[in-house]
């Protein structure tokens, strides 16, 4: 009887560890991104957008509303490698039914004083429900 009980036991860990297994915990990943940019009067205009998946989406049981809310910055790099930081705010949303991806966007202004040349843009997301976070770098050129 003894060994019966302990194969039960066994099937019933065994089981639970496959099943838990199996669920996926949230990972953030970008992808996609673009940036261009479009010379103005005094300077030039940059827009730029990443996609995110992967990010974790909280259940509202009373509203029946998912919510998901992701924190951005975005370092802008010149030729030179100075570091500007350029950009930063979060995308907060409640959505009927789950959603499997976002776009992040940002729109930057730069005067005459950002010389010609080669430039890229750092994305750095973080989800806040389960705090993973994800980098990723696009290029463009003002010229």
């Amino acid at each position: 009887m003894k060994s019966i009980n302990s194969a039960i036991i066994f099937l019933l860990f065994s089981f639970f560890s496959i099943f838990t297994g199996c669920s996926e915990e949230p990972k953030l990943e970008l992808f996609n991104p673009q940036a261009f940019a479009y010379a103005m009067d005094n300077g030039w205009e940059v827009n730029a957008s990443v996609n995110a998946k992967g990010f974790a989406q909280v259940e509202d049981v009373n509203t029946e509303l998912y919510h998901l809310s992701l924190n951005y910055k975005v370092n802008l790099y010149s030729s030179e490698d100075t570091v500007f930081n350029a950009d930063y705010d979060s995308v907060t949303d409640s959505v009927v039914e789950k959603t499997t991806d976002i776009q992040i966007e940002t729109q930057l202004q730069l005067d005459s004083g950002f010389s010609k040349g080669n430039y890229s843009l750092e994305f750095i997301v973080e989800d806040e429900y389960s705090h993973t976070k994800d980098t990723l770098v696009t290029k463009f050129i003002l010229d």
